[in-house]
């Protein structure tokens, strides 16, 4: 008796961490999978992206459908844009161009590593991007000094993850 307790419970676990482990999470609720309009649930400050000035993803890995201006981090004011391919949300990316002094970028660093641990990997020559990877996502916050790009620096943090196949979760 004490046994089959034992593997309900344990079936229970299973059954109630399956759904988040499916789901690839990226920023602020959104999810790797989500239609424009469960984003838009989530994000109700998304609006949809004029197909003109839609940007792509390089290797045809998404196109922008939704984007959110003036949405305010930690004090810092990004532009969120949404990236889909085939409806289904596979990047989001929170970008701030102007003055974003160094200090941004090591305050953003300190608050990603306080929610992902330390960085896989670093690189540094002309800007600085630091990458996390959890699980099939990756986290990316890179930043450009003043000077580099029409005299603006710029601050950029990317949650990627690709659809993963029910044959993938083998």
């Amino acid at each position: 008796m004490r046994i089959r307790a034992c593997q309900i419970l344990l079936a229970t676990l299973l059954l109630l961490t399956a759904g988040p482990l499916r789901a690839q999470v990226l920023w602020s609720g959104t999810t790797a999978g989500m239609s424009p309009g469960q984003v838009r649930q989530v994000v109700p400050e998304a609006a949809p992206t004029n197909e003109a000035d839609a940007l792509k993803l390089p290797g045809e890995r998404g196109v922008e459908k939704l984007t959110a201006d003036e949405v305010t981090v930690a004090g810092q004011t990004f532009r969120v844009r949404f990236y889909f391919k085939d409806d289904r949300l596979v990047h989001v990316s929170l970008a701030e161009s102007g003055e974003v002094p160094a200090k941004e970028f090591e305050k953003f660093r300190a608050l990603l590593r306080g929610k992902y641990g330390m960085e896989q990997s670093t690189r540094s020559s002309e800007y600085i991007q630091v990458t996390w990877k959890i699980m099939a996502t990756t986290i990316t916050l890179t930043w450009v000094p003043q000077g580099r790009q029409k005299n603006t620096s710029s601050l950029t943090i990317a949650y990627e993850s690709p659809i993963i196949k029910d044959s993938e979760r083998l």
